[in-house]
């Protein structure tokens, strides 16, 4: 097997995406029919789902049905064409799901294990959905919403929890990565009634199309 990984990777490489999907769906349907009565592995191995309300709960299946049903069925695709599937948006906001442990600004006061679980629930369809959602209704959002003063909050908040601006987070630098510790080199410097900001960012998730960084 591993003296054929050379020709293996040659045949591959000479593949269209067209022809990579294509064979992704025949190993699918071979795993299953080779598989039918294997059951999914429970990852809840602390058996969290237990602490959560039921209406929480309620939210949770809600976003799994959807990962299924909107998100499953268009990754792989969107994934060989290296673009952003901005559809995912409004399923986003049909979930209303985004800053749900805020209190007011549209946040329903929920609890972090609800938040915390939904990031699972996202992440085993797709990581970089995943990422797409952390870094707006975490980073983003999280960081107005514990260090924002209230006009921030009141300005942002409500319509980022609306998805109606993208939010991003700008931590990881050429230089130092996402290691703030080593010492962020971007500095940020009052003159007058304004703040300037000089610096150079790096793989920054949503940048390329977010509203608010």
């Amino acid at each position: 097997m591993i003296a054929a990984l050379p020709e293996m990777l040659s045949y591959f490489k000479g593949l269209d995406s067209k022809d990579l999907l294509l064979l992704v769906d025949h190993a699918r349907k071979i795993k299953k029919r080779n598989n039918p009565r294997v059951k999914p592995i429970n990852g809840d191995f602390y058996d969290l789902r237990s602490h959560l309300e039921p209406e929480e709960l309620a939210i949770l299946h809600k976003v799994e049905e959807a990962m299924v049903t909107d998100i499953q069925p268009i990754v792989t695709e969107y994934w060989m064409k290296g673009e952003f599937p901005f559809q995912i948006i409004d399923t986003f906001k049909k979930l209303d799901i985004c800053g749900l442990s805020f209190k007011g600004y549209g946040g329903k006061g929920r609890s972090h294990l609800l938040e915390g679980m939904i990031g699972e629930a996202i992440a085993r369809t797709d990581v970089s959905t995943c990422t797409f959602f952390g870094v707006h209704a975490q980073l983003a959002m999280g960081s107005i919403y514990l260090c924002g003063s209230e006009e921030q909050k009141q300005e942002f908040l409500p319509r980022m929890q609306k998805l109606e601006l993208i939010g991003a987070f700008g931590l990881t630098e050429p230089n130092v990565g996402s290691a703030a510790s080593l010492g962020l080199e971007t500095t940020c410097k009052r003159e007058g009634d304004t703040w300037v900001i000089n610096g150079e960012k790096k793989w920054i998730g949503n940048a390329t199309f977010a509203d608010v960084i």
